[in-house]
């Protein structure tokens, strides 16, 4: 029981925030569905081409190169998040990154529903599966906890009680934990992502 409270207090550390920063995710996600149903048709079209081809081309994708684009891009975004914590700027735009990473989870799973009708369902839940749900959880993890260091970065630097050390540690180990799970994501995204969905587009293609 320790064990679990403590891993549940170093995930989620503080409710306020904690539910704070669900819920720009969520209106993020909300405000990237909507966003592509007030596009023009022009719009809607060049969007549903570019997905179009994303699955047409998924036979040639060349994972070791997936996976490298994916690491770097990955890793940039928590770098930029844990080191904005360390500015009190950094909790506005902190803020503003959870959205847009949400914004562009529903915009996407909303342009495949478009392009493709209930036949994207399979795809779009493949979508959202391990790489996408570790992401929101990387973002919304360094998101949390990016603000409560922010917050609290005066008290951190000259007090020297055991608390603020503490949130210091953390933070750290929040960053490992970050890196590491992102890997697990990366590789999900650039070989088992394109894998199943080659056999998908195979049975509907049938």
């Amino acid at each position: 029981m320790k064990k679990e409270k403590k891993l549940r207090d170093l995930i989620l550390p503080s409710k306020r925030i904690n539910y704070f920063i669900i819920t720009v995710m969520i209106l993020g996600i909300i405000s990237g569905s909507i966003f592509l149903m007030m596009l023009s048709n022009t719009d809607k079209e060049n969007v549903m081409s570019q997905i179009k081809n994303f699955f047409q081309n998924i036979a040639t994708l060349d994972s070791g190169l997936a996976l490298k684009n994916s690491l770097i891009i990955n890793y940039l975004f928590i770098c930029l998040i844990w080191m904005l914590g360390f500015s009190l700027i950094g909790v506005v735009i902190n803020i503003f990154l959870t959205y847009i990473r949400g914004f562009l989870v529903g915009f996407t799973i909303s342009s495949i529903f478009l392009t493709y009708g209930y036949k994207g369902l399979p795809a779009s839940i493949l979508y959202c599966s391990l790489s996408q749900i570790l992401n929101i959880i990387i973002v919304m993890m360094l998101s949390i906890y990016s603000i409560m260091f922010s917050l609290n970065i005066i008290k951190i630097i000259t007090s020297k009680s055991h608390k603020e050390k503490l949130i210091l540690k953390r933070y750290f180990i929040i960053l490992m934990i970050s890196i590491i799970l992102s890997f697990i994501s990366s590789l999900s995204e650039a070989y088992i992502f394109p894998n199943i969905l080659k056999m998908i587009i195979s049975i509907y293609s049938k």
